[in-house]
């Protein structure tokens, strides 16, 4: 299994994108651990980065979950238009940079 360090971009765009700031502090151990599976579970090549296909599978999952905004997502067909919301430098992954970034915007 990967190590908590690695997965932690994808876990930040869990934080960014399908849970809002409240909700992100207000969540329990199991939740964040809940989320934490399913991206580690959703990263496919192991990577720590977030690619389309691997943010559309997150998203189902999290919407499964019932967990944050993800349900409006897989419901609207909006993937692309978020990960491109994500992924500034439009190379095609949502990496630590660009995750760290979006933080900053948020703050």
């Amino acid at each position: 299994m990967k190590s908590f360090t690695k997965a932690f971009p994808t876990i930040a765009v869990l934080a960014a994108v399908t849970v809002s700031a409240a909700q992100a502090r207000d969540m329990s151990d199991a939740d964040r651990q809940a989320l934490i599976e399913n991206v580690l579970q959703s990263d496919t090549n192991n990577d720590g980065a977030l690619y389309l296909s691997e943010f559309e599978l997150l998203m189902k999952r999290n919407a499964d979950d019932k967990r944050g905004r993800a349900s409006i997502v897989v419901r609207t067909g909006a993937y692309g238009q978020m990960f491109k919301r994500l992924d500034k430098n439009s190379d095609g992954a949502v990496t630590r940079d660009e995750i760290q970034a979006l933080a900053e915007e948020r703050r």
